[in-house]
């Protein structure tokens, strides 16, 4: 019991039996987090088809398919944080979170069939207005989404809790696994919008994603069964009650400045991403196309922006508000150009094809 090991903090009390993952497993494990991501945005490009029909404003689709799957990632995210540390077998709890996505993807046509029944019934006996009968559809749409969106905001941090029990970076390595993540969301992202709905429909899509989260859980599964050694893990020190560790006044107000830039940087992303999503589909005239694209081009920002961020390990807290201030104006300034961009692109497009009219 004496004994360290690299990646098990330890103290003298509150001991606990944990698995520990070696390095070889968890590499195994963010290939299957490359194709969860890819899985979970083909959700999203379906789940937007799919709302699309329901409510016939495209708009409107696309927020409520936004709303779900962001808050349900940020609600999954903070629960499985919060007990993430608690779990004995991360890895395989990572498993059975794959597999639930793939069956609950597989019930999602049945359950917006089922809404389409609710949404007649509330209008035959409620009469709502316009307006009304648009938030109600927009909230039962949300409600359904947020379960599956939930469990796949859990599988970073509970794919967190294994890397806390190993020998890797922990600080470079949540990068590269949120990098890879992204990096599968892109390639999901332009392989449902261009070739997979497009070929195989909506139906053979759905199967196809659900049939690829139950070979990553199963896949998870295996390579958690195959680690058995454990270690004994104690709690850190200075934690109160709810295992939150106390900190300073000082560090608890730069973690709310953070906590703020971080929020305000989400609205204006998502924001944009519907504006442009709307504008793009007026001019190329497919609602499908036009939100993949937006959203690939999303993904792909995120991916390098951590990928670049990951790369300044050695930054201090003056360094990091002076670069979010400098990307911030730089983010405010390429918005602004971007309206004028999108002013002059159905222009260009016209022109560009009356040219090859011409030619032709």
């Amino acid at each position: 019991m004496g004994d360290k090991t690299p990646g098990i903090p330890s103290s003298t009390n509150h001991t606990r039996v944990l698995t520990q993952y070696p390095p070889r497993t968890l590499k195994l494990i963010a290939i299957c987090f490359v194709l969860s991501g890819a899985t979970g945005l083909i959700y999203e490009v379906l789940w937007a088809r799919m709302l699309g029909l329901v409510f016939g404003a495209t708009t409107v689709a696309i927020s409520a398919v936004l709303a779900a799957f962001m808050g349900g990632l940020a609600l999954g995210s903070a629960l499985a944080a919060r007990f993430a540390s608690r779990i004995k077998r991360p890895v395989r709890a990572y498993a059975l979170i794959e597999i639930a996505v793939g069956l609950y993807a597989l019930a999602v046509p049945l359950l917006f069939r089922g809404i389409d029944h609710v949404y007649a019934q509330v209008w035959q006996h409620f009469h709502p207005g316009s307006y009304g009968f648009a938030f109600s559809r927009f909230l039962l749409a949300t409600i359904v989404l947020l379960i599956p969106t939930a469990l796949m905001g859990a599988t970073l941090p509970v794919l967190v809790a294994a890397l806390q029990r190993s020998s890797v970076n922990i600080s470079g390595a949540i990068a590269r696994l949120y990098t890879w993540n992204l990096t599968g969301a892109i390639l999901g992202v332009i392989a449902t919008g261009f070739f997979l709905l497009p070929y195989f429909g909506v139906r053979a899509t759905i199967w196809i994603a659900a049939t690829v989260n139950l070979a990553i859980g199963l896949a998870a599964f295996l390579l958690d069964s195959r680690s058995i050694g454990v270690q004994t893990e104690r709690a850190p020190p200075n934690q109160d009650s709810d295992g939150e560790i106390n900190r300073p006044l000082p560090q608890a107000v730069l973690t709310r400045f953070w906590l703020f830039c971080a929020f305000t940087s989400g609205f204006v992303t998502i924001t944009m991403q519907v504006v442009w999503s709307r504008v793009l589909s007026m001019i190329i005239g497919s609602s499908t196309y036009a939100f993949s694209i937006v959203l690939a081009l999303f993904l792909f920002g995120l991916a390098l922006g951590a990928w670049l961020m990951s790369t300044n390990k050695n930054a201090d807290a003056r360094s990091l508000r002076r670069t979010i201030l400098a990307i911030e104006v730089l983010t405010a300034f390429t918005l602004f150009l971007s309206l004028r961009l999108i002013s002059v692109t159905p222009d260009f497009l016209i022109g560009g094809a009356f040219r090859l009219g011409i030619n032709s």
